[in-house]
C-alpha cells in the first residue's frame, strides 16, 4: 500500500457520493438484468437465499474493515498517550542537571512539545507533515546527543546522565511508534473489496426484486444511505487530521504539557 495512494488523497464525502450513487445505477442495472432474464430472476425463496448469503457477506466484510480501522485508531492515540507521557518524564529529568544545562534542556524540550503541537495542528499536507516529522526527530537525536556528551563529563553526575538518556530513549521510541501508528491505515485493497461487494449487493438486490409488482425505491436509498453511512465512519477512523473522528481529546493533554512546564520552572 502506498504511503499517500489515491483512495487516501481523495475527499472521502466525494467517495462516498460516487458509491451511492454507483448504489443505486447498480440496483437499476439489476432490475433491467432481470427483465431481460425475467423467467429465472422472479422473487422465488431460492433467490432469497441468494440475497441473505450476500448481505451477509457483506456485513461480515463491513465488521471486519470496521474492526481494522478502529484496532489502528486505539494505536494512534495509544501512542500520543505514551508519547506525551514520555515528554513529562524528560521535563522532570533536566531538574537532575545543574542550572546552566538544566536551562539548555528544558528550552531544546520546549522547542520539541511546540514542533509536535504543530505537527498534530497542521492540516492535511504530505510534504509539510513530512517535513515537521522529520524536524521532530532531529530534535529529539540533537538532545540524545548532548545527554551522551555530558555522561562523559564527571561533573555531570552519573545518575543525571543515565535517568536522562533513559527517559529519552523512551521518547525516541514512543515518537517513532506515533509516526508508524499515523502509517498503518486499512490496506486500499479490502477498501476496493467492500465497495465491490457493496455493488454486488446492490446488483443482485435488484435482480432478485424483479418478480415484485411495485419497486420500492424509498426502502433502497435508506439501506444504501445506511451503507454509505457505515463505511464512511469507517474509513474516517482511519484517515487522521480529516474527517468527523479525531484525536482531540489527546491531543489537550499534549496542550497541557506548556502548563506542566511551566510549573516545573
Amino acid at each position: 500500500m502506498k504511503q499517500n495512494s489515491l483512495l487516501y488523497t481523495t475527499d472521502l464525502s466525494l467517495i462516498m457520493l460516487i458509491l451511492f450513487v454507483l448504489l443505486v445505477a447498480a440496483t437499476y442495472l439489476g432490475m433491467r438484468v432481470g427483465v431481460f432474464r425475467r423467467p429465472y430472476a422472479t422473487a422465488t425463496d431460492e433467490h432469497s437465499v441468494v440475497i441473505a448469503s450476500v448481505l451477509g457477506l457483506q456485513g461480515l466484510l463491513l465488521a471486519f474493515t470496521f474492526a481494522m480501522a478502529g484496532s489502528r485508531f486505539e494505536a494512534r492515540r495509544t501512542s500520543i498517550s505514551d508519547e506525551n507521557s514520555a515528554i513529562r518524564s524528560v521535563i522532570l529529568m533536566a531538574d537532575l542537571y545543574n542550572p546552566t544545562e538544566r536551562k539548555a534542556f528544558r528550552e531544546d524540550i520546549k522547542a520539541y512539545l511546540e514542533t509536535r503541537i504543530k505537527y498534530y495542528e497542521m492540516p492535511f499536507n504530505p510534504p509539510q507533515i513530512a517535513a515537521a516529522r522529520d524536524q521532530s526527530r532531529i530534535q529529539i537525536l540533537q538532545i540524545l546527543r548532548k545527554a551522551l556528551q555530558l555522561s562523559h563529563n564527571p561533573a555531570t553526575g552519573q545518575i543525571a546522565s543515565e535517568q536522562m538518556i533513559t527517559a529519552l530513549h523512551d521518547l525516541l521510541k514512543a515518537q517513532e511508534a506515533r509516526h508508524t501508528a499515523v502509517r498503518d491505515r486499512v490496506p486500499d485493497a479490502v477498501v476496493y473489496m467492500l465497495f465491490i461487494q457493496s455493488l454486488a449487493t446492490a446488483f443482485f438486490a435488484g435482480y432478485a426484486g424483479i418478480g415484485r409488482k411495485g419497486k420500492d425505491w424509498l426502502s433502497i436509498f435508506v439501506f444504501h444511505l445506511l451503507v454509505i453511512l457505515v463505511t464512511y465512519i469507517t474509513l474516517t477512523l482511519d484517515r487522521p487530521r480529516r474527517g468527523i473522528i479525531k484525536l482531540n481529546d489527546m491531543h489537550e493533554i499534549t496542550l497541557e504539557l506548556r502548563k506542566f512546564y511551566k510549573q516545573t520552572e
